[in-house]
């Protein structure tokens, strides 16, 4: 009789092959290994991943059905396993535990959703930075008791504590409670280091409804050009459904220790989701107004796979350009991420309307020991992507050349940091716009330098004082308008010569700060879309 892990070898090794003898032995090795008991962490690991890619890419039913229903008997093996669930602390997979720092808005999500799923393990921050920063976060007449030693703040939150609450509870009543911007409450939250453990009762996939299950014959893997324009169909989800969406978005990344903005700060109602072709399902969401960022426009997505969620990120938006990225959980890997991320920029430039995308560095591999693993380069090469570098440029046409005549080259991990140390850009159309938000930063600093000598205070407070009176911006000192128009006040001031007397875009640039302050995300991208005087401006500051 073969070993647990002979078998796992055996189905990982044509996990991703097809045809009938395949879909035959795939079957026969998950009915041989239903009754392995497992006591290996790596042979646990290694299965939970392999059905989660065999529900993901399924020969037929019968083998989407084992892989289920192995997959709910591993997770009660986990439950029942005392020593193997200590074991399994913080692999993220179901029936298990992790312990993990997160944003404060996740954890304050978390303990109203799931209270009984989270509690807190401890502190990263010493008892001094914590009783100074609780300090600041508790009203004043408060704080008071906290200084000179009359209380410390343990026993102070404690005595304050309503019935059923417990320390984490009062934490997170004190930060919500507080009336400071979100991303100083953010800072001050990180700076506790509150870690927090985190059970996994269920499995995080989307309810049957959003389910249509795909089953393969063959994958395609990196030959797109004779693929036909997937079919991309939006889907009338109810607030019910778009919360599930939200959850399995949130959950899946908890899992892996990591969090992006734009789904950790969104909402049900800023999600919309789409039907494409092959078991694939995207979900695009913005953050909700108080997060967004004032110049560009950071948008999340989340690819499912048959209803589980195999590659997210985020994308940065500015008039027709795109920074974006790409991460595919590894379970995943070895199937279609290829594919996968040509949907994405299919359909990021359909609801967008998009002429150019780039990348940057760390998504390559740069500081990103993953990006290098994982060979993220060739994704985006094989997606169109061309170093913006001349040297990452000729050496990836050089490495390029070595994997076509070679079927079993692979670029040295030298190879793959030196290439990752260059921004990567796709151009659909020659007119698009040349330039991000990166680099409208280095623009700011170098006005900020040569036209006020690095007085940034000073200047700041002028220019916003002039643009909202030039715009005639009313609500100005309302904290939303406001934090977007301090960012875009020191450039747009700065040629204002060149726009004060033109009616048709102040009166854009008007509507497309109350767009981004209070309305709908997809309106202020198609808001600059239209500005087309502004871009043209903005680029003269740019090559200037």
């Amino acid at each position: 009789m073969q070993k647990s892990g002979q078998l796992i070898q055996q189905l990982f090794s044509i996990r991703n092959q097809y045809g009938k003898d395949q879909t035959a032995r795939k079957r026969g090795l998950l009915k041989s290994l239903a009754g392995c008991n497992f006591s290996s962490k790596k042979e646990l690991l290694q299965y939970h991943d392999l059905l989660l890619f065999l529900i993901a890419y399924p020969d037929n039913t019968t083998i989407y059905r084992y892989a289920n229903e192995q997959l709910k008997h591993l997770s009660l093996h986990i439950q029942l396993q005392v020593r193997i669930k200590e074991r399994l602390y913080n692999s993220g997979i179901t029936s298990s535990s992790l312990c993990s720092s997160f944003s404060f808005d996740m954890v304050k999500w978390m303990r109203i959703c799931n209270p009984e799923d989270i509690r807190l393990n401890s502190f990263a921050a010493g008892e001094g930075t914590l009783q100074s920063i609780l300090s600041v976060v508790l009203p004043k007449v408060e704080s008071e008791i906290l200084q000179d030693a009359n209380s410390n703040w343990k026993t102070w939150l404690k005595q304050s504590l309503e019935k059923g609450e417990d320390l984490l509870d009062r934490l997170i009543a004190v930060f919500s409670e507080s009336n400071l911007r979100p991303e100083v409450r953010d800072e001050l939250w990180a700076a506790l280091g509150i870690f927090v453990e985190v059970d996994f009762p269920r499995h995080h996939c989307l309810p049957e409804t959003l389910i249509t299950p795909y089953y393969h014959r063959s994958l395609i893997k990196s030959d797109l050009k004779n693929q036909p324009v997937s079919k991309q169909e939006l889907v009338n989800i109810n607030e019910k459904e778009a919360a599930y969406i939200m959850e399995c978005s949130r959950m899946i990344l908890v899992r892996h220790h990591r969090e992006i903005d734009p789904v950790s700060f969104t909402s049900p109602k800023l999600i919309s989701y789409y039907r494409l072709q092959r078991g694939l399902t995207i979900a695009l969401m913005g953050m909700v107004p108080d997060r967004r960022h004032p110049i560009d426009s950071y948008m999340g997505y989340v690819v499912f796979k048959n209803g589980l969620p195999v590659a997210y990120a985020g994308s940065w938006i500015l008039f027709d350009s795109s920074r974006i990225g790409l991460n595919v959980f590894p379970a995943y890997r070895g199937g279609e991420s290829q594919y996968i991320f040509d949907q994405v920029l299919q359909l990021h430039r359909k609801v967008y309307h998009l002429n150019r995308f780039s990348v940057d560095p760390y998504q390559l591999g740069k500081e990103n020991s993953d990006g290098i693993h994982s060979g993220s380069f060739w994704v985006y090469y094989r997606a169109g992507f061309r170093p913006v570098k001349k040297e990452q440029y000729l050496i990836a046409a050089g490495e390029a050349m070595k994997i076509s005549s070679n079927k079993n080259y692979r670029s040295r991990g030298a190879v793959l940091k030196k290439l990752a140390d260059s921004r990567m850009e796709k151009v659909l159309h020659k007119r698009a716009v040349s330039f991000d938000a990166t680099d409208l930063s280095l623009v700011y600093a170098k006005l900020l330098k040569t036209q006020y000598k690095n007085k940034r205070q000073p200047a700041e407070e002028s220019s916003f004082i002039k643009l909202a009176k030039l715009l005639k911006i009313k609500n100005y000192h309302e904290q939303n308008i406001q934090f977007i128009l301090r960012n875009w006040c020191i450039i747009l001031v700065s040629i204002e010569q060149k726009w004060r007397h033109n009616s048709q875009l102040k009166k854009q640039l008007k509507k497309i700060f109350s767009l981004k302050a209070s309305g709908a995300e997809e309106d202020y991208i198609a808001g600059l879309q239209d500005a087309v005087e502004l871009r043209k401006l903005l680029e003269e500051v740019f090559k200037s």
